[in-house]
């Protein structure tokens, strides 16, 4: 048995800090005046901090200056036990990252420590996921809605539209009354297309799954979204990284997900740009299996931070003459698909969609 006395305590804590570097989740050790004492590597990647020696600076401090940290963050870290879920923003443009912390304090006369440490894991997947379960709620909800919504609406407004038509003939000869009757007629070609959107919502397919090749659907979502591309001034690129893999899906469904990103990625350029759709394999995490990952990054206006939460609601839409149920339609997908979708994006500086499948069969 090892003789714990304090005559190698200086052997145990180097033996301390070794075991902190090789832990999976990020590390941040502190005295009881807060000053670091050891920081990980995992907390430094999380964090985004340099390999510039921070020792014995406040850990505070680093967390409030050099990470972006509010004060109000770091005043819920102030006794053991305590967590926070914070957004630690992304460095040279990359997207923000959801970081739980949980302080414990520390006290160990063999080691001769004293003070208290803070652990940090990383649950920007989780957080999605739980966005995306919640996401999934208020669209089955909406769906409901749009079933009686279709049924209830469509014979009035099939009359109305007939009334109207019959009105139109017998005052022709009177142009103020056939002004008026043609802006009623607008109105309810409009009243009749919101309703078709909310129609095709309600009926959106379900998945037939068999293997499918993984360049195979994005090929010819990209084919047709060059056609589109080459109209505007912008450009379509494919960086294909799995040319002999498949994964188990809806070929179709597949082939509409990438389509709807494509188009969303081109409206976004209307002045002209480029649009990457990439794949890459993503191994498994302890909240995620492996997965098979696509991007598509677009150079364009990019999206407002008070719209990020709402883009795939249904008929949520910025774009003139636009039904608001692309990305909705892209959620849905992915959601019968097992999958994940999520979205990095800054006004004025472009926009990544990133999707998650599985790599493993699953059905639904």
């Amino acid at each position: 048995m090892t003789d714990l006395s304090l005559d190698n305590a200086g052997e145990l804590r180097e033996f301390f800090f070794t075991v902190i570097e090789s832990l999976p989740a990020g590390i941040l050790l502190a005295d009881g005046d807060g000053g670091l004492l050891a920081l990980n590597q995992r907390a430094r990647a999380m964090l985004g901090l340099s390999a510039v020696s921070l020792l014995g600076r406040s850990c505070w401090d680093i967390l409030q200056q050099g990470v972006g940290l509010g004060p109000t963050v770091l005043a819920g870290l102030r006794k053991s036990g305590d967590r926070v879920l914070c957004e630690v923003p992304g460095k040279q443009g990359g997207g923000s990252r959801t970081v739980g912390i949980v302080r414990n304090d520390l006290q160990s006369p063999f080691l001769q420590l004293s003070g208290f440490f803070l652990s940090l894991e990383d649950m920007t997947d989780l957080v999605m996921l739980e966005a995306q379960v919640e996401r999934q709620k208020r669209f089955v909800a909406m769906q409901e809605l749009a079933v009686n919504l279709s049924q209830e609406l469509r014979n009035p407004l099939g009359s109305l539209e007939l009334y109207t038509s019959l009105l139109q003939r017998d005052l022709a000869h009177d142009p103020d009354s056939g002004m008026v009757l043609a802006r009623m007629t607008q109105a309810l070609r409009t009243m009749d297309h919101l309703l078709g959107n909310y129609v095709t919502l309600a009926n959106l397919p379900r998945p037939c799954f068999a293997p499918v090749a993984v360049p195979g659907w994005l090929e010819e979502a990209a084919a047709q979204l060059r056609v589109l591309a080459g109209e505007g001034g912008c450009v379509v690129r494919c960086h294909f990284g799995h040319e002999t893999e498949t994964i188990s899906g809806d070929a179709g469904l597949l082939r509409q997900l990438a389509l709807n990103l494509g188009l969303n990625g081109l409206e976004a350029m209307a002045g002209g740009g480029g649009l990457d759709i990439a794949t890459r394999e993503r191994p498994a995490a302890p909240d995620l299996p492996a997965c098979l990952e696509i991007s598509f990054a677009d150079t364009g206006v990019g999206i407002a931070p008070a719209n990020l939460e709402k883009i795939f609601n249904p008929f949520f839409t910025t774009k003139d003459r636009a039904s608001g149920l692309g990305l909705a339609i892209v959620h849905h997908v992915v959601e019968v698909h097992h999958g994940l979708v999520k979205v990095n994006s800054r006004a004025g500086g472009g926009t990544v969609f990133t999707v998650l499948l599985p790599r493993a069969g699953l059905s639904a």
